[in-house]
């Protein structure tokens, strides 16, 4: 049990920072929305969809980790600056919801996960729970830091 209360810990840290996430994104006006990063010249708008994006291809990943194969990845739409928030809110609550879910009948589970910067559909891996949402807190902390 104790590689479950690990996924516990990291899934309640992922879950605070992508609610802050969340909370920044919608309280930033149009012009801090489309300012660009210092960091990498993306706009915050399209930094913050990136990672929803992530979020949400992490939760597929995990509700397709019964596949034999990778699954057709779906995108997740850019509907402009102004719900950017709410997607990394409600991309947040999906994964962190199928990861307490498979977690809890299986903590050793693996689920399909995008290979880092492979974009091709062969681009996937199996990983366990824990590293996948290792992965998107990295991503989530690092958009934060740059904030």
């Amino acid at each position: 049990m104790q590689h479950l209360a690990t996924v516990d810990t990291v899934s309640v840290r992922l879950e605070t920072v992508l609610t802050r996430l969340s909370a920044r994104f919608r309280s930033l006006p149009e012009s801090k929305l489309l300012g660009r990063l210092s960091n990498d010249g993306r706009s915050r708008a399209a930094a913050g969809h990136e990672l929803a994006g992530m979020v949400a291809l992490a939760a597929q990943g995990v509700e397709d980790r019964a596949r034999e194969v990778p699954p057709t990845w779906r995108a997740l739409p850019f509907d402009g600056p102004f719900v950017v928030g709410d997607q990394i809110g409600v991309a947040g609550h999906d994964l962190l919801v199928a990861c307490a879910g498979a977690a809890a009948a299986d903590p050793a589970v693996e689920v399909w996960a995008r290979v880092p910067g492979d974009e091709s559909r062969s681009g996937c891996e199996r990983v366990g729970i824990e590293e996948l949402l290792r992965r998107v807190l990295a991503a989530a902390e690092k958009l934060a830091g740059a904030l």
